[in-house]
């Protein structure tokens, strides 16, 4: 795909970042252009659009043949369904998912890979393997088509274009990318994507003594619309607030993490901005995005999903979020269970379009983690260190004094002084650099009153 590039007059007056982490970059990130970006993704999305204001019974239409098509591919490739039949039709196929296929979830995954992996759970040479933070033990792997990666960032696309953002207008990332070493004190503290006009701003720079040069390149970009963490948008908020400062970005938005109101309000105000908030997950069982009227509507074109109560039965009240993938005829997952939970929100949207709506989705309960020098860690960074780690069930990480950080873990076979270095370099490497930090192995994570298991907890808050 041609990209309609803007004339760009960005510059920032700073010292050249070394010559091979700028060849990185961009090698990074246009060798993910040229695989991403194709001559179909424009294709992709135009369909994608074209399927959002279909009536109820043409986009469930839509949606029934592309669950009989996730289910013929379950039934070739996941050993655990190949005594099943295939001879699903379009009329009956919801029906015969909750016959025939039971709701799994991340413990059958690991603790029987091969019986819900394909190849017996080693991938191929060419298989894309994409895997889950670890935030609640050892990452999972997920098996994923090229073709489910390019449907993937079309669904995206298509979630830019509610903004009124084309490809090619300036847009900026305040998210998790290492684009600059984190113990880098002169800018730029960010990178040009040339390739998607994209500023992508270090996020482990919003500190003093950095952010007020990522404000002005930020303001001398002047992007139509900004991709961030909540956590991450907030922490620029804040230090705006400190300043007395704001910047204008017409559009924010936020996920992988909760969005909090009081983290809306500010980011809002002081980015003179609307939010616009999505809900997904590595495992891409589901996809809910909110619209310019604020509500969460879930893709049905994205995935199948299911909200069901603790045993496992359809609800109108709270449940669990259940879904089946779409596109991925490599590994698809089917009726796979989340621990996050949500209910249905009834009625229509004046934005027109027919997806269904659902309420906020609540998942872990999380706190706010600080830094050495007293900066907040986006608990989405954070879950970078975790990341191709082996033996851990389940990790708590707890804030325990101003500069220290303990993670406690659930060991499991495979967790060794090795691993436990790792986690360690991880942290020092990926987050923070000034950062004291304790691994210590415990039988169990303490939770809630309410059994709600928080991964991260302040048990040591600093003065304000």
């Amino acid at each position: 795909m041609r990209v309609r590039q803007e004339e760009s007059t960005f510059s920032a007056v700073s010292e050249p970042a070394p010559a091979l982490a700028v060849l990185r970059n961009e090698l990074k990130y246009g060798l993910r252009f040229l695989v991403r970006d194709t001559l179909s993704y424009e294709r992709r999305i135009q369909t994608l659009l074209g399927q959002e204001r279909l009536s109820k019974e043409r986009l469930d239409s839509v949606t029934n043949r592309l669950l009989v098509d996730t289910l013929r591919a379950a039934v070739r490739r996941i050993p655990r369904y190949r005594s099943l039949k295939t001879d699903f039709n379009v009329a009956s196929v919801r029906e015969a998912l909750v016959e025939h296929f039971p709701i799994v979830d991340r413990l059958d995954l690991t603790s029987r890979p091969g019986d819900h992996y394909p190849y017996e759970g080693v991938p191929r040479a060419w298989t894309i393997v994409g895997r889950t933070s670890g935030t609640s033990g050892t990452p999972v792997q997920m098996f994923r088509s090229l073709d489910s990666v390019l449907w993937e960032n079309a669904i995206v696309g298509r979630h830019f274009h509610w903004s009124g953002y084309r490809p090619g207008m300036r847009r900026a990332y305040l998210r998790g990318d290492l684009v600059v070493p984190i113990d880098r004190s002169t800018p730029p503290y960010w990178f040009h994507n040339r390739y998607n006009n994209q500023l992508i701003v270090s996020s482990r720079h919003l500190r003093d003594g950095c952010v007020d040069d990522i404000i002005e390149a930020l303001a001398k970009f002047a992007p139509f619309m900004m991709e961030a963490y909540p956590s991450t948008a907030y922490e620029l908020a804040l230090l705006l607030e400190q300043r007395n400062a704001f910047l204008e970005i017409p559009y924010v938005y936020t996920g992988s993490e909760p969005l909090y109101p009081h983290q809306r309000q500010l980011i809002e105000a002081r980015l003179t901005t609307c939010v616009m908030d999505h809900y997904g997950m590595a495992e891409r069982i589901a996809y809910a995005t909110e619209c310019e009227h604020g509500n969460l509507h879930l893709n049905t074109d994205y995935s199948y999903v299911e909200i069901v109560d603790d045993d496992g039965q359809p609800t109108d009240g709270e449940g669990h979020i259940v879904g089946t993938t779409f596109h991925n005829t490599v590994m698809p997952l089917v009726r796979y269970r989340m621990s996050d939970r949500t209910r249905w929100r009834p009625g229509s949207c004046a934005c027109g379009r027919t997806y269904p709506m659902i309420e906020p989705v609540s998942g872990k309960y999380e706190d706010t983690l600080f830094g050495s020098q007293g900066q907040r860690i986006s608990p989405s960074v954070v879950t970078f260190a975790f990341k191709a780690l082996r033996g851990i069930r389940y990790s708590q990480v707890a804030q325990v004094a101003a500069d220290t950080w303990e993670i406690r873990v659930v060991p499991e076979a495979g967790f060794n002084e090795a691993e436990r270095n790792r986690l360690i370099e991880n942290v020092r490497k990926l987050v923070d650099p000034g950062l004291r930090v304790i691994v210590r192995e415990v039988d169990e994570i303490a939770r809630t009153s309410a059994h709600k298991y928080r991964w991260i907890v302040n048990e040591s808050k600093p003065e304000s």
